[in-house]
């Protein structure tokens, strides 16, 4: 008969339990696995077309950016990269009056952001074909007005949206555990303004995935708004502008970023630490359930 000694017993315990713990976390690549390698990014840009993407003021890219397509990056005033950049051999990073960037530049990386491009691209397709099991179909918030969408454990929260707007002082918060994901599909128009923030509670920015589709307007984050998730619109150019937060990624077309605006690129904290009690899992359950809007604690909220 096998036996195992208490000495020999505790290491293996110890790596039951830290297999537990990886496998508690979820995140949209367990989801959409085209989606690949493409959150190691803070901006990701498909850069198609000649325009460049830019920042000015006092914006704030805290992380990587990568550049593919025409490559073609334009900073100016007190716009700060804290990282890396990626381009490709054929593009141009250009900083003027006292624009930063603190890491290096990685020229001629064409593989690795052409790599980039092909992931966006399918991932959004694999996003869009999912089959929405919530009734929403537009969200419009305007005047302090709330509405939260809460997940299972386990579960893969799809919506399917013509709009995404929030204005003045509204919110949108995904409520779940760190085994549920939330993709949401807009083909229309996508806007945050005023103080209007997107709050999680239980989940974490990599669980979530905005696929913002089609060649429509311009996705817009202004004011004093906040965005929490992934935010991908491989056609279109992402414009941020106020004091406008973004704690996760952006993935566009094309980046105008101004203003005294921030995109952050949060470390991913251990579920073991930090999770909703089951009784304010039950609350949000019941919330919802009843079609009551509700107004919770976000995880994030803009740096001061």
């Amino acid at each position: 008969m096998l036996s195992i000694s208490p000495k020999s017993f505790l290491p293996i315990a110890t790596s039951l339990i830290l297999l537990g713990g990886v496998q508690a976390k979820a995140d949209v690549s367990g989801v959409i696995p085209e989606i690949g390698d493409l959150e190691r990014w803070t901006v990701f840009s498909l850069g198609d077309g000649h325009n460049f993407s830019r920042a000015f003021g006092h914006s704030l890219i805290d992380g990587d950016l990568g550049l593919a397509g025409n490559g073609n990056f334009l900073m100016g005033g007190h716009a700060t990269i804290n990282g890396d950049v990626y381009d490709r051999s054929n593009g141009t990073v250009l900083t003027f009056q006292h624009a930063s960037i603190t890491g290096s530049i990685f020229h001629d990386q064409d593989a690795l952001l052409d790599n980039g491009v092909n992931e966006a691209l399918a991932a959004s397709a694999h996003a869009f074909s999912l089959t929405p099991n919530r009734p929403n179909t537009s969200v419009k918030l305007l005047g302090n007005k709330a509405l939260t969408i809460t997940g299972a454990p386990g579960e893969t929260v799809v919506l399917s949206l013509k709009n995404f707007i929030l204005r003045d002082n509204s919110s949108f918060t995904l409520q779940g555990t760190a085994t549920t994901t939330f993709v949401i599909n807009v083909n229309k128009k996508f806007s945050l303004s005023g103080n209007s923030h997107i709050d999680l509670v239980g989940v974490q920015w990599d669980q979530i995935l905005f696929n913002v589709v089609g060649t429509g307007q311009r996705v817009s984050l202004g004011g004093s708004s906040i965005f929490n998730g992934i935010l991908m619109a491989n056609d279109r150019t992402i414009k941020m502008k106020g004091d406008a937060t973004v704690f996760g990624e952006l993935i566009a077309n094309r980046l105008k970023i101004r203003g005294s605006t921030h995109v952050l690129h949060p470390p991913v904290i251990s579920p073991l630490v930090d999770t909703p009690s089951e009784a304010d899992f039950d609350r949000g359950s019941r919330d919802y359930e009843t079609g009551q809007s509700m107004e919770r604690g976000a995880t994030g909220r803009k740096l001061k």
